[in-house]
């Protein structure tokens, strides 16, 4: 290459011996973590301890640690409610539920704890007061004890769990926080993986199949035909689902 001497081109020539690196001290540290412990002395220490002689191995807490720390089961969870069972509660959860916006604090009461009690996954009986006159009625009776001795109101949301009252919104949701709700639904059947119901998709009614929701009839025939009312569905032409009510 002209224009350039040899000046120009010195290599700085090779160490005879190689640098060596050490991970954990040494001449070169560079690279090396110092927070960074020794992994054999972490054995050494940490893993490999002497046995005590004093230990006791038939303690089951020594070979499982996490054992200490599990809840036993409240076998006596149930006795702490009121024995109350609506009709055909006997085996399922049962929730008297509003769909009107009149009040919106029962409105939102009723939809946080339907929320609350189908995350768990179980099939659930809802009773909506405000389209049936009978579940009206029907919870007001159930509730009639209570209204008389306790001054409780017979307002929705009411939820029962195996002939049981639980309670309204606070202690439902409390119940569901704390864990203690998933042992009251235990044996409950579970809610399909599609959830949604096959005969009214989850509305729980269905228009009535004798009058199609008109709730009127005609009884005779000819000039002695009369309108009159139809004994099947309710006030507002609905009966409920055969399948999931």
């Amino acid at each position: 290459m002209s224009g350039l001497d040899g000046e120009s081109f010195r290599f700085t020539p090779l160490p005879k011996t190689p640098v060596k690196y050490k991970v954990f001290g040494g001449e070169n540290k560079e690279n090396s973590d110092p927070n960074r412990r020794n992994p054999r002395k972490i054995l050494n220490d940490e893993v490999l301890k002497p046995l005590d002689p004093n230990r006791d191995d038939s303690d089951p807490n020594l070979r499982n640690p996490r054992k200490s720390f599990l809840k036993p089961l409240d076998l006596k969870l149930d006795e702490k409610f009121e024995r109350i069972c609506p009709p055909g509660g006997e085996n399922r959860v049962v929730i008297y539920t509003t769909s009107l916006r009149g009040v919106r604090r029962t409105f939102e009461a009723c939809n946080a704890v339907r929320a609350a009690v189908e995350s768990l996954g179980v099939v659930v009986c809802e009773r909506d007061v405000s389209m049936d006159r009978g579940f009206r009625e029907e919870l007001v009776s159930l509730m009639a004890k209570r209204v008389r001795d306790d001054g409780v109101a017979a307002l929705p949301p009411r939820v029962f769990v195996k002939g049981m009252y639980i309670g309204g919104v606070e202690e439902v949701l409390r119940l569901v926080e704390d864990g203690s709700f998933g042992e009251l639904i235990r044996g409950i059947p579970r809610k399909k993986a599609d959830g949604a119901c096959d005969g009214c998709g989850g509305l729980f009614f269905l228009p009535c199949f004798r009058c199609d929701g008109s709730c009127k009839m005609v009884k005779g025939w000819g000039s002695a035909a009369i309108v009159v009312r139809c004994s099947e569905c309710n006030e507002n032409g609905l009966v409920p689902c055969p399948i999931c009510s």
